[in-house]
């Protein structure tokens, strides 16, 4: 286990002082990526433009969620 968390120190160490210009970026992907945005914004919209897109969105979301909260543990 603490392989894995070197490795994501070591991964997050790089990106910050490798790819300083592109943080808008990761500041957008990480806005998108937030559930509270996928509940409230992007399900709605998909919801209605296709239901099953709408459907399939939230699954992932919530098993995303539950993972990262699982592997957090």
């Amino acid at each position: 286990m603490d392989t894995l968390h070197g490795f994501g120190v070591s991964s997050t160490q790089y990106l910050q002082t490798h790819y300083k210009d592109v943080q808008g970026w990761f500041l957008f992907v990480s806005f998108a990526a937030d559930l509270r945005n996928t509940f409230f914004i992007f399900f709605p919209i998909w919801f209605h433009l296709k239901e099953s897109v709408g459907i399939k969105l939230i699954w992932v979301a919530v098993i995303g969620d539950w993972l990262n909260l699982v592997f957090k543990w």
